[in-house]
């Protein structure tokens, strides 16, 4: 490995959700993280359905928070991609409201594998 991936930061991408309708707006390391061609249409339910079953337990939980509450939230997530390759990321959530309502939820994404993987193995 060069000196140059060595140092490599992990991808961050940013994301948005129009709480009206649950559309995705995604920059293109979002689509990378997901292992999806850049520009797919995707669907928030197709997406979730990504995320390990504890993994979507915990963003609905934390997301129905943020939202009544217009707070925020971050937390990581396993997620299993369509070539079946298992990543972990780390999902920041904040809320934009319209006088006192949750209108949209936006954040990041980043790849925190490499980092899990090694936590665990010191741990092993």
């Amino acid at each position: 490995m060069d000196m140059m991936t060595r140092h490599m930061l992990p991808i961050q991408a940013r994301w948005q959700c129009d709480l009206s309708d649950d559309s995705l707006t995604w920059t293109d390391g979002v689509y990378d993280l997901f292992g999806l061609e850049r520009g797919t249409s995707v669907t928030r339910e197709a997406i979730v359905a990504m995320y390990s079953a504890e993994s979507r337990e915990e963003l609905r939980q934390l997301r129905a928070a943020a939202i009544a509450e217009c707070g925020s939230f971050t937390f990581e997530a396993k997620i299993r991609r369509p070539d079946g390759q298992l990543r972990w990321i780390r999902v920041t959530a904040d809320v934009e409201a319209e006088d006192g309502v949750a209108r949209y939820l936006y954040g990041t994404k980043i790849d925190v594998t490499d980092e899990i993987v090694a936590m665990s193995r010191q741990y092993a």
